[in-house]
């Protein structure tokens, strides 16, 4: 003996389940076919790499990333290059 409401709340409860696991399954092909696209890519990679190396070809070298100075770093690098004056109190002021 259920009342009304309570079936009608049962049915709004399963069609939003329904609901989540559609997104739940698009979510997840999304995330494969993701996945499948970097897998080839990365494979693809590989492939030149093996071709290059079967020619002969020289590897590239990667490029070196150097860091910029801030400009706190040459900041503090110029105070300390700077002679300081023995008679002042605080060394640190210019």
């Amino acid at each position: 003996m259920t009342t009304s409401y309570k079936i009608a709340a049962i049915a709004k409860l399963r069609a939003e389940k329904k609901e989540a696991r559609k997104q739940e399954a698009a979510a997840a092909k999304a995330a494969q076919e993701a996945a499948d696209k970097a897998h080839q890519e990365n494979l693809a990679r590989i492939e030149a790499k093996l071709k290059r190396i079967a020619s002969g070809e020289v590897e590239p070298k990667p490029k070196k990333v150097t860091k910029k100075k801030t400009a706190k770093k040459q900041l503090q690098k110029k105070l300390l290059q700077k002679e300081v004056d023995p008679k002042r109190k605080n060394k640190w002021t210019i």
